[in-house]
C-alpha cells in the first residue's frame, strides 16, 4: 500500500478547479471573515456608531459609552474623527453645522471640502508625531462663506488605522472681540496723539501772541497817542484775544474729554460778571449795529463759582447771538430769579433761529446748524459745548429755544445760587512800588517774547537779565544773585523745568514757568519741578503786575522773617 502524504485541502470549491493558497493567505481569509462577523454583531447591539464603504476599504468607529456619545454630541466645538487619507468617518452636529451640511451628508466626505490642503497638511502630521497639533484656519461652509477656527488635532491610537481625532473651535466671536479691541486701542492711540497734537499746536500758537500782547498793552499805555490809534491798538487786542480764547476752547474740550475740568470756588455777584462778558462782547454788536437791551431784574445773584468760567459761558452765549444776528437786528438779555436759590440768564436775538429738532446738536462739540451760516461767521463750534460742561459742573442747565429758521433764538443759562458763610473778599491792585526792585532772571528762547518782556518788566523797576538757553540761564545765576526766574518750558537745549529744579536746589530761587502749553499735566509738572506759578501764554502784562506783586510781598516777609530769627549762639 502506498503512502499517501497527507495534505490539507488548499482548494476553494467543488464545482470550480479552483487555486491552491497558501498558509498565510488562509490566515488572512480567516481574520477578514472574523473581522466581519464582529462587525455585523456590532451593528446589531448598537456598538457602532457609524461605517463607511470606499472602494475596496470599509472604515468603522466602535461606539464609545453612552455618556460619552451624549458629551461629544453636545459639545460646543464641531468633533470629527478622520481616517488616515482624508475621509471623514464620523462628525457631530455642531460640526455639520459649523460647514452648514446635512450630518450625513459629511459622514463618508473627504476633509479637503472644507479645510485647505495646507491645513490638512499640518494636522495629518499628528500620525507621525506623539503631540497634538493646533494650527488656526479658516473653514469652508458649503455657501462658500469662510469662518475662522482653531484645529486641535490628536492622533486615536487603533491596531489597524490611522485616524485622527479633530476638535474644531469657531473663533468668530473671538475676531470680532479681537478686532473691537484692536479698534479701541487704535480710538485710544489716536485720541493721546490729538491731544499732543493739540497741545503742541497750543504751544506754537500761543508763543507768537506773548509778545504781540504784551506790545499793544504797552502802546495803550501811551496817552500822546490819537484816537484813531487808541482804536486800532483796542482793535487788535481783542482780535489777539478772540484767538486766544479759540485756542482756549481746543484745550478746554480736551479737559472735558477726560473730565479734567477744574472749577475755582469763590463769591461772586452774578450781573458784575454778566456785565464783564457784555462788554467784551460790546464791540462785535455795535459792528453790526445790533439793538442791545438789558433787563437785569434778578434781584437774588450772590453765589459761588468759577468767576472766569462762568463769565465765559455768558460771552460764549452773547457772542453766539452776535454771531448768527443779521445786521441791524437785535439782541435782548434778561436775567430772573424763577424760584428762590436760581438765577436764570436769558440772551434772545432776531437772527437765523434753527428748527426746534435741532435744539441738543446746537451744544455738540464741532457743529453748528446750517454749512453756510459757519462759513459766514467762523469759529470751530465749541462754544456751546464747552458751556454746557461748565454749567453742569455748577450744578445748572443751559438750553435753547426757536420758533423755527428765521424766527430768532434764546438761550437760556440756570444757576443754582450757592452761597458761603465767609465773607467777600476783594484783592486789591498792586501799587509801582509793591512790585518793583526785584533782580529777575529771564529765560526765553522767543527773541520777540524776550526783547518785549524784558522792556515790559524793565518800565517796571525790575533789573532783568535775560539768556535764550537753559546753560546760558546757569551761567548768569552762578554769577549773579535773583530773586525771581522766569523761564519758558521749552528751551533749545533743555527743558525749563530740568533748569528750575537747578536752580532752585543751588541758589533756592522762586520761580514763575512760561509757556505755550496750558494742559492740567503740564501745570502739575511744573509746580512739582520747584515753579510756584504757571503762566500761560500769551500772558496778560495786568497779572504779570498781579504775580509780580505777590512774589515781592513774600520774599520781602521771608526776609524780614529770617532777620528777625535770633541765631543760636555756637555749644561751648
Amino acid at each position: 500500500m502506498s503512502k499517501e502524504v497527507e495534505e490539507p485541502l488548499k482548494s476553494v470549491g467543488s464545482a470550480s478547479p479552483g487555486r491552491w493558497i497558501t498558509e498565510e493567505e488562509l490566515s488572512q481569509l480567516k481574520a477578514d471573515l472574523k473581522e466581519s462577523q464582529e462587525t455585523l454583531e456590532a451593528i446589531r447591539n448598537g456598538e457602532v456608531d457609524a461605517i463607511v464603504v470606499t472602494g475596496n476599504s470599509i472604515y468603522t468607529l466602535a461606539g464609545a459609552e453612552q455618556p460619552y456619545r451624549i458629551y461629544v454630541e453636545q459639545m460646543q466645538e464641531g468633533a470629527v474623527t478622520v481616517a488616515g487619507d482624508g475621509l471623514i468617518l464620523y462628525c457631530n452636529r455642531k460640526f455639520a453645522d459649523m460647514i452648514g451640511a446635512p450630518l450625513e451628508g459629511v459622514i463618508g466626505s473627504v476633509v479637503l471640502s472644507c479645510l485647505s490642503t495646507d491645513t490638512w497638511a499640518k494636522i495629518s502630521a499628528v500620525v507621525g508625531a506623539e503631540s497634538v497639533v493646533k494650527h488656526e484656519s479658516v473653514l469652508r461652509r458649503r455657501n462658500g462663506e469662510e469662518i475662522p477656527v482653531n484645529c486641535t488635532a490628536s492622533k486615536l491610537c487603533l491596531a489597524d488605522q490611522n485616524v485622527i481625532c479633530l476638535v474644531v473651535t469657531d473663533l468668530t466671536l473671538q475676531k470680532v472681540d479681537e478686532e473691537l479691541r484692536l479698534a479701541k486701542e487704535v480710538a485710544e492711540r489716536a485720541n493721546l496723539a490729538k491731544d499732543d497734537f493739540l497741545a503742541t499746536l497750543s504751544h506754537e500758537l500761543r508763543t507768537p501772541l506773548t509778545p504781540a500782547l504784551m506790545a499793544v498793552s504797552a502802546l495803550q499805555q501811551d496817552q500822546t497817542l490819537s484816537p484813531r490809534a487808541q482804536a486800532d491798538l483796542a482793535m487788535i487786542r481783542r482780535n489777539i484775544v478772540l484767538e486766544t480764547r479759540l485756542i482756549d476752547d481746543l484745550l478746554d474740550l480736551t479737559r472735558i474729554t477726560h473730565n479734567k475740568l477744574e472749577l475755582l470756588e469763590v463769591p461772586l455777584e452774578l450781573h458784575s460778571v454778566l456785565q464783564n462778558s457784555i462788554d467784551v462782547c460790546v464791540a462785535g454788536i455795535e459792528a453790526k449795529t445790533l439793538d442791545l437791551s438789558l433787563n437785569l431784574s434778578a434781584s437774588e445773584t450772590d453765589t459761588t463759582g468759577d468767576m472766569v468760567r462762568l463769565q465765559q459761558v455768558f460771552w460764549n452765549v452773547i457772542r453766539n447771538a452776535t454771531k448768527f444776528t443779521p445786521i441791524g437786528g437785535a439782541i435782548r438779555i434778561s436775567t430772573s430769579n424763577p424760584q428762590s436759590g436760581q438765577f436764570r440768564v436769558t440772551v434772545a436775538d432776531s437772527g437765523v433761529g434753527f428748527d426746534p429738532a435741532d435744539a441738543e446738536k446746537l451744544f455738540e462739540s464741532f457743529r453748528q446748524l446750517g454749512d453756510g451760516a459757519t462759513r459766514r461767521s467762523g469759529g470751530l463750534g465749541l462754544g456751546l459745548a464747552i458751556s454746557r460742561a461748565i454749567v453742569n459742573a455748577h450744578g445748572g442747565r443751559i438750553w435753547a429755544e426757536s420758533p423755527g429758521s428765521n424766527l430768532g433764538a434764546a438761550i437760556h443759562v440756570e444757576l443754582p445760587l450757592r452761597r458761603t458763610a465767609g465773607p467777600e473778599t476783594s484783592e486789591a491792585a498792586p501799587s509801582a512800588a509793591a512790585s518793583a526792585g526785584l533782580r529777575i532772571l529771564l529765560v526765553e528762547d522767543h527773541e520777540d517774547t524776550r526783547y518785549v518782556f524784558q522792556a515790559m518788566l524793565s518800565q517796571k523797576g525790575h533789573s532783568v537779565k535775560c539768556a535764550a538757553t537753559g546753560e546760558a540761564a546757569l551761567a548768569l545765576a552762578s554769577s549773579e544773585a535773583f530773586d525771581l526766574v522766569i523761564s519758558d518750558l521749552g528751551l533749545p537745549d533743555f527743558s525749563g523745568t530740568e533748569l528750575m529744579t537747578i536752580l532752585q536746589g543751588r541758589y533756592s530761587l522762586r520761580g514763575v514757568a512760561l509757556s505755550g502749553y496750558g494742559m492740567e499735566e503740564d501745570i502739575r509738572r511744573s509746580k512739582s519741578a520747584g515753579f510756584a506759578y504757571h503762566l500761560t501764554k500769551p500772558v496778560d502784562p495786568a497779572k504779570i503786575d498781579q504775580l509780580l506783586a505777590n512774589l515781592t510781598r513774600e520774599i520781602r516777609e521771608s526776609a524780614i522773617t529770617l532777620q528777625e530769627t535770633p541765631s543760636i549762639p555756637a555749644a561751648q
